[in-house]
């Protein structure tokens, strides 16, 4: 008796899958190509409005730095952009605002930004430097010691962030002949100055140099 082997289909060839996977994918795309058509409108004007707040916050932050420069009291937030906090810092150091700065500086650390960091330390040292010459001039003694070793303390902190920083250097030099040449400001008592304001002058190096 001859045995009955069971039917087997020809497994379809290389061709036949190809063509048939083709037209998967050209039906595929026929079924999303109108959704494609409603999202991708959506999608531009997305990214449209993404640019159009990024180039409006840029040119707000450009006025405010322009005007903080010519010395209007625009309030900067605290997580705002490093240039902005950077003309902040600047802005108060020129008017003498110490107490507010050191947190505007931490800010800037916080972002990563060390060379406008380490800028806004050194305006903050020349801040200290010049209420302490102020103090100087008028022959009281006792305040301008702890301002020039502020400044002392800021100037090597922007050192340290900045190693190049020529005009941080220069500033520290002429804080520290402070310090050596008047040993006066040890002392504990009193308030008159050895040598007259004019002297004071011409004995340092130069006064504060570069920004504020």
């Amino acid at each position: 008796m001859t045995a009955i082997l069971p039917w087997r289909t020809a497994p379809p060839s290389v061709g036949h899958r190809t063509r048939t996977h083709r037209t998967d994918l050209r039906e595929g795309w026929q079924r999303l190509r109108p959704r494609l058509l409603v999202l991708l409108p959506i999608l531009f004007g997305i990214a449209a409005l993404g640019c159009s707040y990024g180039a409006w916050r840029i040119a707000r932050d450009n006025a405010a730095i322009r005007a903080l420069s010519a010395g209007q009291d625009v309030v900067v937030p605290i997580g705002a952009a490093p240039a902005l906090l950077l003309a902040r810092v600047q802005h108060l150091a020129r008017r003498g605002a110490v107490e507010t700065i050191e947190p505007l500086v931490d800010a800037l650390e916080r972002q990563g930004a060390v060379e406008r960091a380490a800028r806004a330390r050194f305006a903050l040292a020349n801040a200290h430097l010049r209420q302490a010459f102020d103090h100087l001039e008028r022959g009281d003694l006792d305040p301008a010691g702890p301002r020039i070793t502020l400044a002392r303390q800021e100037y090597r902190r922007a050192l340290q962030a900045r190693p190049d920083f020529w005009d941080a250097k220069f500033n520290l030099d002429v804080a520290s002949r402070l310090l050596r040449d008047f040993p006066e400001f040890d002392r504990k008592s009193g308030d008159e100055l050895k040598a007259e304001p004019k002297k004071i002058w011409t004995d340092i190096p130069g006064q504060p140099r570069g920004e504020p």
